[in-house]
């Protein structure tokens, strides 16, 4: 078991640089749990900074957000932006086109992303 303080979970750490290219804006990442093969569960601390997002993807076994600080946007494919803030969840199914990220004039976002199966990075991000 890892116990993660409420401390702890405001100094995430910077973006690994593997997901640079995926991001756009200021963005904290840290891997709270890896899953033992690429189709299981991963839980990911993500942190966005105003304005921070993440180009379109899609997961393979779809995804969980919690989020737990600010606000900010989710957008699937074809439908309009949707505005969440602490407490709000969202849930993907398997292969949704989708992105998320803070809005700009908020304090920022930090959201749980439980995810499985694989990403699969699309294009950039059109803005909403």
């Amino acid at each position: 078991m890892k116990f993660i303080s409420s401390t702890e979970m405001r100094d995430i750490p910077p973006l690994p640089e593997q997901y640079h290219a995926h991001f756009t804006g200021e963005t904290a990442l840290e891997e709270l749990h890896a899953g033992a093969t690429p189709d299981d569960a991963s839980v990911l601390l993500v942190r966005f900074e105003p304005g921070a997002r993440n180009n379109w993807h899609s997961h393979t076994g779809g995804q969980l957000l919690f989020v737990t600080d600010g606000e900010g946007y989710v957008q699937a494919r074809g439908e309009a932006p949707v505005l969440v803030r602490a407490g709000d969840a969202v849930a993907c199914p398997p292969d949704e086109e989708h992105w998320h990220g803070a809005t700009p004039e908020g304090p920022g976002m930090t959201h749980l992303a439980v995810t499985y199966g694989k990403i699969v990075w699309l294009d950039g991000h059109e803005p909403h």
